[in-house]
């Protein structure tokens, strides 16, 4: 089972975003890594107003890592299209699910560097505007 890249990195719904994450999820951005429910939270929908018009292309799906409990976790990678302003960036979202279905590791993946680099100064500037819950 994957979760929608869509649904994850909603805007405005880090409530929502909550319930997809595992208590002590990674999530592996292109600037530095995050762990915590809480951080994760509040980064994804953030990460959702920088990155607008999310289309997936194409799913990739690894029918068990064997690296949960049980050997129950799947990986998948998406890689989509969005918008960052007027720039179009490409992107790949991997992501490893529990057997409960919680997003326990992620990686966002972005280029070109032009458009990344835009992403990361809206990303600054709206965590400047309102830090992670680790930070304050």
């Amino acid at each position: 089972m994957s979760l929608d890249v869509r649904d994850v990195l909603a805007p405005g719904a880090p409530d929502r975003t909550r319930l997809l994450l595992a208590r002590d999820v990674v999530f592996h951005s292109p600037v530095a890594d995050y762990s915590g429910r809480d951080d994760v939270a509040h980064l994804f929908p953030k990460i959702g107003e920088c990155l607008t018009g999310i289309e997936p292309l194409r799913e990739f799906t690894d029918p068990g890592t064997g690296s949960g409990k049980g050997g129950e976790e799947r990986q998948t990678v998406t890689t989509f299209t969005a918008g960052v302003g007027e720039e179009s960036v490409y992107g790949a979202f991997v992501q490893q699910v529990n057997s409960e279905g919680q997003l326990t590791e992620a990686t966002l993946l972005l280029r070109p560097l032009g458009t990344l680099t835009a992403a990361v100064s809206r990303m600054r500037d709206a965590l400047s505007a309102d830090p992670l819950p680790s930070r304050r």
